[in-house]
This record gives structure tokens, sequence and C-alpha cells, in this order.
């Protein structure tokens, strides 16, 4: 990722997916509960991705009230399942939004892995019971870079 914040992000939950089993000494229990917490955080990830991005191509491409107004829409994204992230990308360019459809089509891992850790993510928020382990939500993380790189490609080939 071209992004510092979102690299500096990613490295943070990478270490704590790493040292999952070190904090939890394997039980089971707890690994549980970190699989909860890590997928709030990639959840929390990619919801900043989506408005980190957007933002930077529009503040190096646009007029300061433009990139103003367009960072102020961005940031009020929340909870974007990979149809939102196909919708914003829609509203900058047609071409972005073809695009990031199909390539959420021939890679259907990537588009479940973004649905379902925001799937999780909602029914943790609202107490309810989830089977999301820390090597799903790893999984599920690891495509969803994917995902972000190949919109920051979109963004940096205008």
């Amino acid at each position: 990722m071209n992004n510092n914040e979102l690299n500096r992000q990613a490295q943070r939950i990478k270490y704590l997916i790493d040292a999952t089993s070190e904090y939890t000494d394997n039980n089971l229990e707890l690994q549980g509960h970190w699989g909860k917490y890590l997928c709030v955080l990639v959840a929390g990830f990619l919801e900043n991705a989506i408005s980190e991005t957007y933002i930077r191509f529009a503040s190096c491409t646009s007029s300061p009230p433009v990139a103003s107004y367009t960072s102020k829409m961005l940031t009020k994204i929340s909870n974007p399942k990979a149809a939102k992230f196909v919708d914003t990308a829609y509203l900058f360019k047609t071409e972005w939004g073809s695009e990031l459809e199909e390539y959420f089509k021939n890679n259907p891992g990537i588009k479940n892995a973004i649905d379902s850790i925001m799937n999780n993510r909602h029914q943790i928020a609202h107490g309810k019971e989830t089977a999301i382990s820390v090597s799903r939500v790893r999984e599920y993380f690891e495509s969803s870079i994917d995902a972000i790189e190949f919109i920051e490609e979109q963004c940096g080939s205008s």
C-alpha cells in the first residue's frame, strides 16, 4: 500500500494477529475473544482505507474546496461492504466502478472477505454470537489488502 497511515495500521493489525497465541497462551476462549477484537480492527481499517485512498486522490487532483467536500463525504462511510467500495469507485469514475466490480467478480474470495468482516463486525457490535477466528480474520485481512491495493492502483493511474 502507498498510504503511510494505512501501512501503519496494517502493520499494527498484522503484529496483533501474529502475537495472538502468545498473548492468549493458546487458550481457545481467549483466542475467540481476540478474533472478535481483531475483526473490529480490520473493519475499522477498511473504513479508513476507503476514505483515505479516495481523499488522497481528491486532494491531489482537485481544488481545495472540492477536496474538502470530498473528504467530509468520504469520512461518513461506515461498515463498507464490497458493494459500497464499488459504489464509491463509480462516483469517481465510471470505469473505476466497472473495473472494481469485475475485480470482485473475478476474485469472489476478496469480495467475501470484505463482506464477512463487516457482517461479523455488525454481529459483534450488537452482542450477537459469531464464530470468527483469528485465522479467518488473518485470511480476510490479507484479501482485503489486495482490494485496497487494487483501488490505490486505480487512483494512481489517472
